[in-house]
């Protein structure tokens, strides 16, 4: 298959967007349509246009993929899942009957720094357009710091051995239930380049 600059130019361009692997993908399909309208045309420039005017751009294309990755999916389920559980444990934390003074403030400011930077990393994965990259990295490190907030707030929960509620009761299983979430979205994100 022969090539042209512009849709060198235009594979140069997903390939800083897109895994390699759906760069390879792509890469077929355009020289295929390249080659058609080559055979079409006869005129190289006019060719590439073409092939490029049905393939669409850098930016159409590499949304659709953005949009369609599993990182983004499991950043949205997350961003979802968080006010949900975090209105539980306020709840939980507001109407406790004095165990929750035992959290030294350090240890709050702290949880309250990892996740505003964990909410911080979902917004982005869920928000971006341009880079499939970013997307998946942002997620994979969102939903860690999510299940470790979650596993230490599990953790301090049961050295405080708190008096069982309704409220508690609940927010813990939404703490377990984002936990498995995470650890589930966590081996796609890893392997899915």
């Amino acid at each position: 298959m022969a090539g042209h600059e512009l849709i060198e130019r235009h594979l140069r361009t997903l390939a800083e967007r897109l895994p390699g692997s759906v760069v390879d993908e792509l890469a077929d399909g355009l020289l295929a349509s390249y080659d058609d309208q080559m055979e079409r045309l006869g005129d190289p420039d006019a060719a590439a246009r073409a092939a490029l005017a049905d393939f669409g751009d850098a930016d159409a294309v590499t949304a659709a993929f953005v949009r369609a990755s599993p990182a983004r999916h499991a950043a949205f389920t997350l961003l979802v899942a968080g006010p949900i559980v975090g209105l539980c444990w306020g709840t939980a934390l507001i109407t406790a009957d004095g165990w929750a003074a035992a959290i030294p403030l350090a240890a709050r400011l702290a949880f309250g720094l990892l996740l505003g930077s964990a909410v911080l990393m979902l917004v982005t994965a869920v928000r971006e357009q341009r880079h499939y990259h970013t997307v998946r990295l942002a997620a994979l490190g969102g939903a860690g710091t999510v299940a470790v907030l979650d596993t230490v707030i599990l953790g301090t929960v049961v050295t405080l051995v708190p008096p069982p509620s309704l409220l508690l009761l609940v927010a813990l299983t939404g703490s377990v239930a984002r936990i498995m979430l995470a650890i589930r979205a966590i081996p796609t994100l890893i392997t899915r380049l």
